[in-house]
């Protein structure tokens, strides 16, 4: 396993669309390690290629996530192998790390049983050069369905997987915020991790964003705290339960971006 996976020095990153991206980066400022990118391969094995190589250029660990065009079945059939093969081997050509995943947040859009059949054919295929692959799981599901989220983790992808990760927010709304924050599914993450016999594995976070400056500063702080950590991404854009960062939520990101805990990869 290359190092930047084991160094345990975590890289602080962020996605946001790509038509403001260069805006966010200039607004946040200094101290970004990682991207996140969202590609597709129904869409050909260079979807997205331009912002890996905007990635890599930058000095930032590209964080892909793969979709098959909502076709899980086919993905499962391994109707989606050759492409995969095609886009590995052109992300391994630029021989830096790169974290790579299959389908963020698969509760909702199939089951443990159909994800783990699709992952079997994919991801295996990303394993070479500096490719690490590993899930992005649905991070609520830690705090009162676990045995639903363990149903996307048999141990037959523990198997494949170099590191494990999830999407996390808070609860509730901006007007009401709820108890549950995106921190609190990291510690939920390394005792589920342990339970399975595999705390040693990284672990990571491809989307975290909260409704005020405490729970963005809480979930940079558990990222820079916990052990193992590889990297950590801001949801930086007003969608789903995520808000554009901004004042002191934008303040509070940029604290964890300067803390002498965090990495990046240049």
């Amino acid at each position: 396993m290359s190092s930047i996976v084991a160094a345990g020095t975590p890289l602080i990153g962020m996605s946001s669309p790509v038509a403001v991206w260069a805006q966010r980066v200039r607004e946040v400022g200094a101290g970004l390690g990682a991207r996140r990118i969202f590609a597709d391969l129904s869409s050909g094995a260079t979807s997205q290629i331009k912002l890996v190589e905007q990635a890599h250029a930058a000095g930032l660990l590209p964080v892909i996530s793969y979709k098959v065009g909502g076709d899980v079945a086919g993905a499962a059939s391994g109707k989606y192998n050759a492409v995969a093969e095609q886009a590995a081997a052109k992300l391994a050509s630029y021989g830096k790390p790169t974290a790579v995943t299959f389908w963020h947040e698969p509760y909702g859009d199939m089951s443990g049983a159909q994800y783990a059949a699709a992952s079997k054919q994919l991801l295996p295929i990303f394993k070479r050069g500096e490719l690490r692959v590993g899930p992005l799981l649905n991070g609520w599901l830690l705090d009162s369905q676990l045995s639903t989220f363990a149903s996307y983790c048999p141990d037959e992808l523990f198997g494949i997987w170099d590191w494990v990760g999830l999407d996390t927010y808070e609860s509730g709304t901006m007007q009401s915020p709820g108890s549950h924050k995106p921190s609190d599914r990291i510690p939920a993450l390394v005792s589920f991790l342990k339970s399975r016999g595999h705390g040693s594995l990284p672990i990571a976070v491809g989307e975290y964003n909260g409704y005020s400056a405490a729970t963005i500063a809480g979930a940079g702080d558990a990222l820079l705290s916990t052990p193992n950590v590889w990297f950590g991404c801001v949801w930086n854009s007003t969608g789903g339960k995520g808000v554009t960062l901004s004042g002191d939520r934008l303040a509070a990101f940029q604290q964890t971006l300067a803390d002498p805990r965090s990495a990046q990869t240049s």
